[in-house]
């Protein structure tokens, strides 16, 4: 089975012939052992590569050598289309094998492409559909798109173009890659949360190989794509409303909300607000709603589902709180918090911004048995809130904060990925591996604040922060949740912040978001602690 469904109510009990507002909370999960290296469905892929004006250099350079790339990363069996566009869109290459013969062609095509015009996302996204169009069952069918800039032509807010991504889901997920720091976030995530695939943010063209490997390898790895809840309230029960902002419709079985597809290990959590009139007299188990999760085996037209019934018992007590659900409902109210702070933030109301968040920090602190910084999904969300908070009492200056929002949009507290210390699933393991190369044993050695002396040793992707998830963990208030980031590419380790508005240096230089190489014995000062970077000697 590849996934599970949990369903919690905010409150245990009601009292009989109450009016009652309830939270229902409904848990998506991918057992994290789904899927194996030969389990996933062949795939074919259509990389939509925006090739506007501002594409013109290095940025464009990088994305076809990052194709040329991660060509050999992927199996015989898939396939790989190339679109263009700017004015328009144009075929560069239809469905490929990934054999010798179709890498060379491929290789060849995109080695041609060149940047001039404007840009039409919304005709990269419909030829990219034409393309796929004619691929047989039985395949994983997804686009990857990739623009660096705002569009112009055809369809260009975020409501048009989430519309052209939903009229294509049916048929093909879309994952949307943002380039450079000039590229519209909220338009490239609209399509991202419509297309099924996300939203990721490339800081840097350097970076490119990476969200290349990992937007792929994502879509390689889904086991469960046409993902829906159909939430039917009993009788006496209304559905006020959703507190997130899922896709829904109306069906026969009540309220369909549609969810992202599952990778193994990720989890998406859905709030809905009801309104309750119990019944007059007490009652075991009182029915609130029956709940259908129904979705597709990726690759497959095999269609599975399963059901539950939400209940609540009527009794003659005070209300219990179920601190379980609470923490859940706040995950999902984080997200909405953030996005409305950052609404303010964009009119520079700073300090309304700041203060929304606080707000909903001292709400989770009330939270039963919440405890800080135990590395809980509540626990990552409180950090990230107190360092978002902090960034908008900052004030920051147009660029930082213009960084700072795209990595903010790009993350979100109700939809999780598989942790970050996991293993990644097969697909994802085998490009981000290719991508890396074959680096060095290296290390990290902290030389002050409370962890002075720790030695870490460097992986192929390690995140330093305040967080217990961290790789490289360090309690220190001047240290961001997600701080920066050391990683593996061709051979050699890197080095870049991540959106932190705390200070990071590099040799006592401002590290940002364009990585730098790193040497034995170069400090990294993260907030106010150094690390020394170390390759022994032999090894």
């Amino acid at each position: 089975m590849a996934l599970t469904l949990r369903a919690l109510v905010d409150r245990r009990t009601l009292r009989p012939g109450a009016d009652a507002e309830l939270e229902l909370v409904l848990e998506v999960e991918a057992a994290a052992g789904e899927g194996g290296a030969g389990d996933t469905a062949p795939a074919t892929t259509v990389l939509a590569l925006d090739v506007s004006g501002s594409m013109q250099g290095e940025p464009l350079d990088q994305v076809v050598r990052s194709v040329d790339r991660l060509l050999d990363a992927l199996r015989p069996e898939d396939r790989v289309a190339v679109v263009a566009f700017s004015d328009g869109a144009t075929r560069v290459i239809d469905p490929t094998p990934v054999d010798a013969a179709g890498k060379r062609l491929v290789r060849q095509r995109t080695a041609r492409l060149f940047a001039e015009g404007q840009t039409n996302v919304q005709a990269g996204i419909d030829l990219a559909a034409e393309v796929l169009a004619s691929e047989e069952a039985g395949r994983r069918r997804g686009i990857v798109l990739l623009s660096d800039g705002q569009p112009n032509v055809g369809a260009a807010t975020a409501e048009s173009l989430r519309d052209v991504a939903k009229k294509v889901r049916a048929a093909a997920s879309i994952a949307s890659l943002g380039y450079g720091v000039n590229h519209a976030e909220d338009v490239l995530a609209a399509i991202g949360d419509a297309g099924g695939g996300g939203y990721a943010y490339v800081p840097d063209p350097a970076t490119c190989a990476r969200a290349f490997a990992k937007a792929l390898g994502a879509q390689a790895d889904v086991v469960a794509d046409r993902v829906e809840l159909a939430i039917e309230p009993a009788e006496g029960v209304t559905i006020r409303r959703l507190v997130g902002r899922e896709e829904t419709r109306f069906g026969r079985e009540g309220l369909a909300v549609v969810l992202p597809d599952f990778v193994p290990g990720a989890t998406h959590i859905v709030v809905a607000e009801l309104s309750v009139r119990a019944a007059e007299a007490t009652r075991f188990a009182a029915s609130l709603a029956r709940v259908r999760l129904a979705w597709r085996r990726a690759g497959t037209a095999e269609r599975t589902s399963i059901e539950t019934t939400v209940d609540v018992e009527i009794a003659d007590r005070e209300p219990v709180a179920d601190g379980e659900a609470l923490a859940r409902v706040m995950l999902v109210r984080a997200d909405r918090a953030r996005e409305e702070a950052r609404a303010l933030a964009d009119r520079a109301q700073w300090a309304a911004a700041a203060t929304l968040l606080r707000r909903l920090i001292a709400e989770i602190d009330r939270v039963p048995r919440f405890v800080a910084g135990d590395g809980s999904p509540l626990g990552e969300a409180y950090e990230l809130l107190l360092d978002e908070a902090m960034a908008f009492e900052r004030r920051p200056s147009a660029e930082a904060y213009a960084t700072f929002r795209k990595g903010a949009v790009a993350s979100r507290l109700a939809v999780q990925a598989p942790p970050a210390k996991s293993s990644h699933a097969p697909a994802s393991s085998r490009l981000l591996a290719h991508t890396a190369g074959s680096y060095p044993v290296a290390y990290v050695v902290v030389k002050s604040g409370a962890a002075a002396g720790r030695r870490v040793r460097l992986r192929q992707e390690c995140v330093i922060g305040r967080t217990a998830s961290a790789d490289v963990a360090i309690e220190s208030a001047n240290v961001s949740r997600r701080h920066a980031e050391i990683y593996a590419l061709e051979g050699e380790y890197w080095a870049c912040d991540l959106g932190s508005t705390n200070v990071t240096t590099l040799n006592g230089k401002p590290l940002g978001s364009a990585p730098c190489k790193l040497a034995h014995g170069d400090v990294l000062v993260v907030g106010d602690v150094e690390l020394v970077y170390e390759e022994p000697r032999g090894l």
